[in-house]
């Protein structure tokens, strides 16, 4: 970052220990054609917030704290940087680690591994298709289910979809799949329980069949604990459409890639211009930024349409996250707003999403004074949000009720009973059947708003909520 032009060199070398024949020391080194530091100053390099020729890169961004915590991680490893420098002609920094070797054979020649990557990413550029592949993914949340479907529209790979654990593992007894993609975080049974069950039938014709957990949650050692957990790999949400895409071709069967060269290749359809598609008072709306969300979704049109979801379903999430915390059920309100901080991500809200990961690792830690100090200012945040996509939502007709009887309050209490029932049991006809008797009748505001929230947490498949909204 200092110079205009040059070369930087990494490079690890190892040395074996005469005593100790299971131990080498590992050499690793850093040797860079930089500006090089003068003698007088390396002793420099090691304090805190100091920079080397402060006034001549004053341009250039750091702390000044890389090398201090570098030599601080060594020393806990009984190990310390060296470092040799011309001024103006560059620098070497080295550090050697007495290591462990559980196998001397080789790992494999990096060259050729490296060359047959480009080239298969010179072919996934080119264009691939894989119609004969089929692929599950499980995710209790509606719009992520949807923006999975519309970032693989162009592979024209065959998906099918379940909005729960116990719902993926009956698909995955039916079916075989060429990979499963399985959310982490979900009500009821998370992905892990998900999975565990799934392989333990002995039946399953997908107990080989590679399995990607989907998370949220990318801190450090993730891979190590999904793996562990019995998953082949995982991929973080918002999901990069294309790190999906190349994780398509690692794990599907090669014989169902399709590739197409450039002579052969069709041309792409025309994509429909933003300003088409995406009304112009979304660009005005601060909390959102568009540009992040058509990234997410693939295209402008899966855009506005994913928006459009997201408008309809925030109601619903605000109202159940505020009725499990007002009934001190900390666990599902970690849960839900967990599922708001993956779908606010991908439609481009991401600082209302990173806020929703603070309350959600709250939740986790059991820290409610900062749930408490925190939740109201993140649902006033969500309440405004909703309003400004309010155009967005279906707007109902406000005088389809003019003429229709008033409905008393025993029979509201009934349908009500009858409603609270039915999502017990799951039963979505019931429930259904239910809303749509209510049709037949004239109600008040209060009455209006709670029909309003049950089917929107019917058409989610959110019936624990259910029973929270009739109870207020």
């Amino acid at each position: 970052k200092y110079t205009k032009k040059g070369t930087v060199t990494f490079g690890i070398t190892f040395s074996t220990i005469e005593d100790e024949p299971d131990y080498i020391m590992m050499n690793v080194y850093v040797k860079d054609t930089g500006i090089g530091i003068k003698k007088e100053d390396i002793e420099k390099l090691f304090s805190e917030f100091e920079r080397i020729d402060e006034e001549k890169n004053r341009s250039i961004e750091g702390t000044g704290l890389g090398m201090n915590i570098t030599q601080s991680l060594l020393s806990m490893m009984n190990s310390s940087l060296n470092v040799e420098s011309v001024y103006e002609l560059g620098s070497k920094f080295s550090f050697s680690l007495k290591q462990k070797v559980i196998k001397w054979e080789p790992i494999g020649d990096y060259v050729t591994s490296y060359r047959s990557s480009l080239n298969s990413r010179k072919r996934y550029k080119e264009k691939f298709t894989a119609p004969q592949a089929r692929v599950l993914i499980i995710d209790d949340t509606p719009m992520n289910l949807m923006v999975f479907k519309s970032l693989l529209k162009q592979t024209k790979i065959q998906i099918d979809m379940a909005n729960s654990g116990d719902e993926g593992i009956s698909a995955a007894l039916e079916n075989k799949y060429d990979i499963i993609f399985l959310d982490h975080m979900m009500p009821k049974k998370d992905g892990i329980q998900t999975l565990k069950e799934m392989r333990s039938e002995k039946n399953n014709p997908n107990l080989d069949t590679t399995t990607i957990c989907l998370t949220a949650n990318a801190v450090s050692g993730a891979r190590e604990q999904y793996i562990e957990a019995g998953f082949d790999d995982y991929l973080t949400k918002p999901i990069d459409p294309i790190k999906l895409e190349e994780m398509l071709m690692q794990y599907l069967p090669g014989d169902k890639l399709v590739y197409s060269s450039d002579e052969g290749a069709k041309c792409p359809e025309p994509t429909p211009d933003c300003n088409d598609v995406i009304p112009s008072f979304v660009y005005d709306i601060s909390e959102i930024n568009v540009e992040t969300g058509i990234r997410n979704c693939g295209d402008a049109e899966s855009y506005a349409e994913t928006l459009c979801t997201y408008a309809e379903m925030l109601n619903s999430y605000i109202s159940e996250i505020q009725a499990f915390y007002d009934s001190d059920n900390i666990q599902d309100t970690t849960i839900k707003i967990h599922a708001l901080k993956s779908t606010s991500k991908i439609i481009g809200a991401s600082d209302l999403g990173e806020l929703a990961q603070e309350l959600e690792n709250a939740g986790k830690d059991g820290d409610t004074q900062k749930l408490a100090d925190n939740i109201n200012g993140f649902l006033d945040r969500c309440r405004k949000l909703s309003d400004q996509l309010s155009p967005l939502r279906e707007q109902p007709d406000e005088d389809t009720d003019i003429g229709l009887p008033m409905i008393s309050d025993d029979d509201f209490s009934e349908a009500c009973k009858l409603i609270k029932e039915f999502s017990m049991a799951c039963d979505s006809i019931g429930v259904s059947s239910i809303l749509s008797d209510l049709k037949r009748y004239s109600m008040n505001d209060e009455q209006k708003n709670k029909v309003r929230l049950v089917k929107d947490a019917a058409d989610n498949f959110d019936y624990d909520i259910i029973n929270e909204i009739l109870s207020n």
